[in-house]
């Protein structure tokens, strides 16, 4: 087991180092999608706050929308980004962005395909997994409870709780991969130049080779970001809007767009070494495929000059004859 954890350590630690030897440049990247999103975000709610409620809905539908686009350049910056710093080259801003229209919307049409398959599977897997947990669970605190007097009911409250931690742990790890395995699938279409048709064959044959290393490392990176970022956000969203919660009050729509703009300040913090360590395995991963297909190659060439070799000695020792 610590043979097989410790090249995804190893992976999960060059990310780390690379997002804090060029945080400056992937700080960049996040702040063209922040700002934006962020003026988004706090007229939306303001303009909610001023129209009717279906309109508000509207609204908010229509500036969801909006986010796919920027999400793409995001991830596709922040992946190009990475590329280059394994490298050894700099973070520019300019050159990491430079994604062609067309190219993008190649990645929509990824994302768009990935998320209704990844949907169907993780619904299963919940439905599969994560529900006859929850059964389970509250059965067994049910009969806990009422085998048990109301003093010592405290044993059912607890396997209750604690099935209930699983559950949310399994669910958040079920989603935690599927965002980790997007931003792998993605990594085709930022790191390569291939038309669109074998794009999508490179990209889904690498999702499916060594699948189960990729999951445990997709598992961990979103477990892992999963944790940090909770805090670090929690932390700024909480902190940030205090003084004007004080000063205008907690139903303002100046404090509840200043929250959403805390809450997105630390997405910029804790986001982008997941992309980093999808980049990272895929180069490793890419390495490995087409490592494994020359091989494969050179074997089947091989077989066949032997074979014309076998047949033309026979053809020649029956000339002879």
């Amino acid at each position: 087991m610590s043979d097989a954890l410790q090249p995804i350590l190893a992976l999960l630690d060059e990310g780390l180092s690379l997002y804090r030897r060029n945080f400056v440049g992937f700080l960049l990247i996040m702040a063209s999608w922040f700002v934006p999103v962020a003026i988004a975000a706090g007229l939306t709610v303001v303009a909610s706050s001023w129209v009717e409620p279906i309109w508000a809905v509207l609204l908010s539908l229509g500036a969801s929308l909006l986010l796919l686009p920027l999400l793409i350049y995001l991830v596709g910056g922040l992946s190009r980004a990475a590329g280059a710093a394994a490298e050894g080259r700099p973070v520019r801003f300019r050159e990491v962005m430079a994604i062609r229209p067309l190219r993008a919307a190649g990645m929509g049409c990824f994302t768009v395909i990935y998320a209704i398959v990844s949907q169907i599977v993780s619904s299963f897997l919940s439905a599969l997994c994560i529900c006859p947990l929850y059964v389970v669970g509250v059965l067994a605190a049910s009969l806990l409870g009422a085998t048990t007097s109301s003093i010592s009911a405290v044993p059912a409250i607890l396997a209750l709780l604690g099935v209930t931690a699983l559950g949310f742990f399994a669910a958040l790890t079920i989603v935690g991969a599927t965002g980790s395995g997007l931003f792998y699938g993605l990594q085709p279409w930022v790191q390569e130049t291939r038309p669109f048709g074998e794009t999508l064959g490179r990209s889904l044959a690498l999702i499916g080779y060594r699948f189960g290393r990729n999951l445990l490392v997709w598992c961990l990176a979103a477990l892992l970001v999963a944790a940090v970022g909770l805090t670090v956000t929690a932390t700024i969203g909480t902190l940030l809007p205090l003084p004007l919660a004080y000063a205008l009050g907690e139903d303002s729509p100046v404090v509840q767009a200043s929250a959403i703009g805390a809450w997105l300040l630390g997405l910029i913090v804790i986001l982008p070494p997941l992309p980093i360590w999808m980049a990272l395995l895929y180069r490793r991963n890419r390495a490995a495929y087409d490592g494994a297909e020359l091989a494969d190659r050179v074997q089947v060439w091989s077989q066949e000059n032997v074979a014309r070799a076998t047949d033309a000695a026979q053809s020649a020792v029956s000339s002879r004859q």
